[in-house]
């Protein structure tokens, strides 16, 4: 009875109030289900319901012994690459503390006055 008289009341108003009310009430639909979807979405996740499953249909026509060959291949070219960037990195480094030493072995020349471009000694 309470719905029957507030619906008759808001017959009477202008269109104006009529659509404020009707967005106010499909506004609170939607907040509510939206709560309520993140609600039981985040307590399945929580549980660790969510699981994949890829054991059905053409999946396993590629699960042969050929394909399980090559991805070991390619993970042990990636693990590989790992250690070749190290040891780059290693080779990278040594050169230049290397090329360090020898630009400060040419610069310290004592007695010399010499030009290193011209290769010409001016006393």
């Amino acid at each position: 009875m309470a719905e029957q008289s507030a619906i008759d009341k808001l017959k009477d108003k202008p269109k104006d109030e009529r659509v404020v009310v009707a967005s106010g009430i499909a506004i609170s639909v939607v907040v509510i289900l939206l709560v309520a979807w993140a609600f039981f979405f985040f307590r399945n996740i929580q549980k660790g319901t969510q699981q994949l499953n890829l054991s059905g249909g053409v999946q396993n026509q590629f699960n042969s012994s050929s394909v399980k060959q090559a991805q070991d291949q390619l993970n042990n070219i990636y693990n590989g690459t790992a250690q070749n960037q190290q040891d780059l990195q290693d080779i990278r480094n040594s050169n230049t503390s290397d090329q360090m030493q020898t630009q400060q072995q040419v610069n310290v020349q004592p007695g010399a006055d010499t030009d290193q471009f011209t290769n010409t000694t001016t006393n």
